[in-house]
């Protein structure tokens, strides 16, 4: 009866494998680009399904369908979204369980997805996160006989440690995971050269694809400004746009002759995109804006900070911020969460762009950085050991250590605005110089188009 019992789950097996491995009828080939997180919050990944789809791949988009996408990717015919059911909260368990519980619960229901799909030709998984992503993605490369691509956005073990620690044994069995099926990888892709170099260490051969523009991301016109600012309050509702009729706004309005006319006390828009994690020194921003205009410095304007994101700290600093506006003089606040075509619209409208992201592992570039550049807005950027290949030092933005550096970043930027600002303008006379070389699809074609043999 053993003996029977063992051969009919020997044949099961294999008449799954063989179901697996089985030719996709399509003529296309077929990629599958993961993410476990929220879809409309990893906008590398969506740019990689992009770029597959251009090269005539029929792509499946696998993750967690909270937030709204960018019709570039919901009007693509090539790409097809494939939500996973997320991870009910458990009430009443220790935390140590619930987290077993969900790694189980993503894992099931990202394997069950990823076989209920056609056989890929290529899988393209963000880490992190890393567990159990990275596990699952291979298994199913392995078993349907796919190439697997992992894209290193960080290191999730030492997002980890943030909060563990670095010495607390699950970093440390997370840092080996990671290090560990890297090595079994087809291809391993990374965003900074600093990160290539650390991967290498630990015998990972990684391809440095940087984070680069699409063309959802200009310079806006008057009129684009204009429109949006106008719909920050009659869509968004919120009163520091309001202008004097539902046609203008605090900040440009049309004159009799239907001219596009910026206000000359018009408060500088500040704008800072962030994920609202441990990684992003919040304080920095907010303690230096309590400083700001505190000198008394003359022909300093008021400034209209805007936070952009959604993430796990957003409602306690919001909390905090209420409680202690009376600190910010100078300062209005507003923390919005856009529709993915807005977003790049109004990130145009900034006249600085504020990174407070400090990478959990040093290696990490912030792609809000590659953003703001692409609109011509020159960045602010906190001090890490690899910022330096992204944000060069007063030629497309500045860098600043702390609070009190970030504050006198600003008013020297801003002194004089909007007319006779000669250090900001200079900033974004060079970066709007540097745009044309500046392109998502040119770049992962020289570093991915080979590796794939396109």
């Amino acid at each position: 009866m053993l003996t029977f019992l063992c051969a009919v789950f020997v044949v099961v097996i294999i008449l799954l494998l063989a179901r697996l491995r089985k030719p996709n009828p399509s003529t296309k080939r077929c990629a599958f680009v993961i993410v476990l997180g929220d879809l409309g919050r990893s906008p590398r990944m969506c740019n990689h399904a992009t770029q597959f789809s251009k090269h005539r791949f029929d792509v499946k988009l696998i993750g967690y369908a909270e937030s709204e996408l960018s019709r570039h990717i919901t009007s693509n015919q090539n790409i097809e979204i494939c939500p996973l059911k997320p991870f009910l909260q458990i009430e009443g368990l220790p935390a140590v369980a619930v987290y077993a519980f969900k790694i189980l619960w993503q894992f099931g229901t990202l394997l069950v997805r990823l076989c209920q799909l056609p056989k890929p030709d290529v899988i393209c998984v963000q880490n992190p996160p890393s567990i159990p992503a990275m596990f699952t993605a291979l298994v199913i490369a392995k078993v349907r006989g796919a190439r697997l691509i992992i894209d290193w956005h960080n290191y999730g073990y030492s997002m980890l440690a943030l909060k563990h620690g670095a010495k607390h044994w699950i970093v440390q069995l997370c840092q080996r995971y990671e290090f560990f099926l890297g090595q079994l990888a087809n291809i391993n892709l990374c965003v900074s050269e600093t990160f290539a170099q650390n991967l290498s260490v630990h015998m990972i051969k990684a391809s440095v694809l940087y984070d680069k523009p699409t063309n959802q991301f200009h310079v806006l016109t008057n009129e684009e400004k204009h429109q949006i600012l106008i719909k920050m309050f009659t869509k968004y509702k919120y009163t520091q746009f309001q202008g004097e009729s539902e046609q203008s706004s605090r900040f440009i309005h049309e004159d009799k002759q239907n001219n596009i006319v910026f206000a000359p006390d018009r408060p500088a828009i500040v704008v800072s995109s962030t994920s609202w994690s441990e990684d992003e020194k919040f304080e920095l921003l907010f303690d230096a804006l309590k400083r700001y205009g505190s000198h008394e410095k003359t022909k300093l304007p008021s400034i209209v900070c805007i936070v952009t994101g959604k993430g796990p700290l957003k409602e306690q600093f919001v909390d905090k911020l209420e409680r202690e506006r009376a600190q910010y003089p100078h300062v209005e606040f507003c923390f919005p969460w856009l529709d993915a075509d807005d977003y790049p619209r109004l990130l145009g409208c900034a006249d600085i762009g504020i990174s407070l992201h400090q990478s959990s592992s040093g290696f990490d570039l912030p792609m809000k950085v590659v953003d703001m550049f692409a609109v011509g807005v020159p960045v602010c950027a906190v001090h890490y050991d690899c910022i330096g290949e992204l944000v060069k030092r007063d030629q497309n933005g500045v860098i600043f250590e702390d609070a009190d550096d970030l504050c006198e970043r600003l008013e020297s930027l801003l002194h004089g605005f909007p007319d006779n600002c000669p250090k900001l303008n200079s900033l974004k006379t060079n970066l709007i110089a540097t745009l044309p070389n500046e392109n998502w699809s040119r770049e992962w074609d020289s570093v991915l188009q080979p590796l794939l043999n396109l």
